[in-house]
């Protein structure tokens, strides 16, 4: 009897351990346009060669870890992780930050699409500057990029966004005065049946790190994903407040 009963603790330790593992680990999905929509809305579709459609197809990490530039953990104790994008940091040092990602995947996509002769990037003032001429390699050119500008580069030189509809690639951007700011980046959107929108919308941030998917709060959205004013609340609270109201933004 004694020998049963301790092999039934040593069961429910045992189940205990791996449901705490696996919430530890959390359920992961291996691309963006994997993670579940909320019941009532859909995934709104876009063209196959749209940088919208290449966000929606970014592959995810199998873990909700988010490490920095030297390879220490981030403790995410001001995150809400719902996944993490794999996409290693491409230089050793801190410079990968929130703007640079945007940049990056903008880089990427053109790559990708075999278009690197129309790909462009900003300058400081928000001036565009081409890949096509510039000389460099692609990596040389996304690491002088990523050195000489930043969220003030892409407020002044991208388009405005004339909408509240938003899409895959367009930004929101905090930046007052042209110092240190903010760039958080729309990577889906969905839809319900009376037009209204949510967004899965993530960031990288500083010291340079790889760049997560934040998942919404109660009251912030729908099921994890957030609306339009959910998430300008979401940055209207520390540690964005400082870097002001943001406006939206888009490459093209």
């Amino acid at each position: 009897m004694r020998k049963s009963y301790h092999t039934s603790i040593c069961q429910i330790v045992l189940i205990i351990f791996i449901l705490f593992a696996f919430a530890e680990a959390g359920f992961t999905y291996d691309t963006i346009k994997d993670i579940p929509v909320p019941d009532g809305y859909e995934r709104i579709r876009f063209d196959k060669k749209s940088f919208s459609h290449y966000l929606q197809s970014l592959p995810l990490k199998e873990s909700k870890n988010i490490y920095k530039w030297n390879g220490k953990k981030v403790l995410g104790v001001l995150y809400n992780i719902y996944a993490v994008a794999d996409k290693p940091l491409l230089f050793k040092s801190d410079l990968e930050q929130c703007a640079d990602f945007c940049m990056r995947f903008w880089a990427d996509f053109h790559k990708n699409q075999n278009k690197l002769d129309r790909l462009f990037l900003y300058d400081y003032s928000g001036k565009k500057k081409y890949y096509k001429g510039s000389n460099k390699t692609y990596k040389r050119f996304l690491r002088w990029q990523m050195a000489y500008s930043n969220s003030y580069s892409i407020k002044k030189g991208a388009n405005k966004v004339q909408t509240n509809t938003l899409q895959p690639g367009d930004m929101f951007v905090q930046n007052k005065d042209g110092g240190i700011g903010h760039v958080s980046l729309v990577v889906d959107s969905a839809k319900n049946s009376i037009g209204k929108q949510i967004y899965l919308i993530g960031y990288g941030f500083m010291p340079a790190q790889e760049f997560h998917i934040e998942k919404a709060k109660r009251g912030y959205g729908s099921g994890g994903w957030f609306t339009k004013k959910g998430y300008e609340k979401y940055l209207s609270e520390f540690p964005f407040s400082p870097y002001g109201k943001p406006v939206m933004r888009r490459f093209e």
